[in-house]
């Protein structure tokens, strides 16, 4: 026969329920399969832009380099055709042996104003680089007024 007295009955309730505290407190404590997989998701995502942003950041970084040498190497070219003097009609074209894959290009064409009294010659100067994709252009004006 069965004794279901109130102490027996107390004692098997706060057994369920100790038992539904440590089965929710051992659910609680672990990460499901899907969160595991919602997570590294989202951190594989996250990665996969950072790259992007530090790939096309090397590539800016790159091409600023290039235009600051080129800048600079235009600069060494005019000031070397300033101090030859009065230039010569034509072009010339050379590389730069310690910047090997720049190259330069110099147009020199007269440019004839009749109320200064002065002849001028515009110089062009074309820096190149990337195989000739990329180019750096500047111009100055020269005359023979003394």
């Amino acid at each position: 026969m069965l004794n279901f007295s109130g102490d027996n009955i107390g004692s098997c309730i706060r057994g369920a329920v100790d038992l539904q505290q440590q089965y929710k407190s051992a659910e609680a404590k672990g990460f499901t399969l899907l969160e595991v997989i919602i997570a590294v998701a989202i951190m594989g995502a996250s990665m996969a832009i950072l790259l992007g942003a530090v790939n096309r950041n090397l590539v800016l970084a790159s091409k600023s380099k290039n235009q600051s040498i080129a800048y600079t190497l235009a600069q060494q070219k005019i000031g070397e055709i300033e101090l030859q003097g009065y230039p010569q009609v034509g072009q010339e074209q050379g590389t730069f042996e310690e910047f090997p894959g720049f190259n330069w290009y110099i147009n020199v064409f007269p440019y004839d104003i009749e109320q200064l009294g002065t002849e001028i010659r515009i110089v062009m100067v074309d820096i190149t680089w990337d195989e000739g994709n990329q180019v750096f252009k500047v111009a100055t004006a020269i005359s023979n007024y003394k």
